[in-house]
């Protein structure tokens, strides 16, 4: 898999096989930014994460094979997290399998969304339930698309950029941290713009190499879910309406589970209590939410369901410090207990 970097669009014909069949599943609020001069066949999809479905996929089946597409055809996926993870997970259940690759339109799935090889689709209520792991081809990034975002959207993306940061260099993300305070209305100034590029290559490189060491996420690789446990049970409980909260983008609610998972780690002697304040005052800084909509059973009510659970246990994610982020399999009867004892 390679990581491309362009200016804009112009170059992605070349990464292109020229004797396949080219099919474009793409956000249909990002079809104007696509130049098609090579006739491609354009799927434009309603990319939702209410639409992230089998039920919904289905239809794009079978629009591919109204178009005639064989074994030999490339698809590409343009747009967010929910495009990729869409466009991924049917290349690769397609005629049991063809090429593909991405240009991901949004932070969020420029430094995360788009990178790994997970691929898949909702399924009862519940995040990702049903996918496959598989590689694209490459990854097209160009900052041509992010300057079309609005504020809400690019700031979920600076979540998952701080998620990956905190995993990996503590420079790194006070770095992105500085950039995210200054970085208002999505008009940077010269220097915020190429400093934002450099952070995104290197969200991508760092990424990268560990999904090298642990590509079926079995071990290391499962760091880069700090904050997601808890986010995903975020997601469900909005989804379900369970809570007040009309809409919850991924993002936003990384960065609460993100809070979560610190008091938790707090809780279980792992870091101290100064470390969540000044980390939950990081991410009000980035203009990001700390507080979380679900209540404690509506949260521990979805963890059950969650992949990781093993039994009557669950693996977490848990931060120490910043650079310091470390797997711990706690009993479920024990988090639902923390997750009594903590404010949400």
């Amino acid at each position: 898999m390679q990581l491309y970097n362009h200016k804009d669009i112009n170059c992605l014909a070349k990464h292109i096989p020229q004797n396949s069949g080219v099919f474009v599943i793409i956000d249909k609020n990002v079809t104007e930014y696509f130049p098609n001069n090579r006739n491609f066949h354009l799927i434009p999809i309603d990319a939702k994460e209410c639409n992230k479905s089998l039920e919904y996929i289905y239809g794009i089946y079978e629009a591919l094979m109204e178009f005639g597409a064989d074994r030999d055809c490339f698809i590409i996926g343009v747009g967010g997290g929910v495009t990729t993870d869409i466009t991924g997970f049917l290349a690769s259940t397609y005629k049991r399998g063809v090429r593909f690759g991405f240009v991901p339109t949004t932070l969020l799935a420029q430094i995360d969304a788009a990178i790994g090889g997970k691929n898949g689709v909702n399924f009862s209520g519940y995040k990702n339930m049903i996918g496959t792991i598989n590689q694209p081809e490459w990854i097209y990034l160009t900052s041509a698309f992010l300057k079309s975002l609005d504020e809400r959207v690019f700031r979920e993306g600076i979540a998952e950029m701080l998620k990956t940061f905190m995993i990996f260099d503590k420079e790194s993300y006070c770095q992105a941290l500085a950039l995210a305070s200054v970085y208002k209305n999505n008009k940077p100034a010269g220097w915020q713009e190429k400093e934002l590029k450099r952070l995104i290559a290197l969200c991508g490189e760092m990424k990268m190499r560990l999904v090298a060491e642990d590509e079926k996420d079995r071990g290391k690789r499962r760091l880069l879910n700090l904050g997601h446990t808890f986010a995903h049970a975020i997601e469900a409980a909005v989804a379900s309406g369970t809570t007040e909260v009309y809409s919850m983008l991924h993002g936003e609610a990384v960065s609460i589970g993100m809070v979560i998972a610190a008091k938790v780690a707090e809780k279980l002697s792992l870091c101290t209590e100064k470390f969540v304040k000044e980390f939950r005052n990081d991410l009000i800084m980035a203009s990001l939410p700390v507080s979380c909509p679900a209540s404690a059973a509506q949260l521990f009510s979805a963890i059950k369901a969650d992949k990781k659970r093993s039994g009557e246990s669950i693996s977490l994610v848990l931060p120490k410090s910043i650079g310091r982020i470390i797997q711990k399999k706690i009993e479920l009867k024990e988090l639902q207990k923390v997750l009594k004892e903590i404010e949400l």
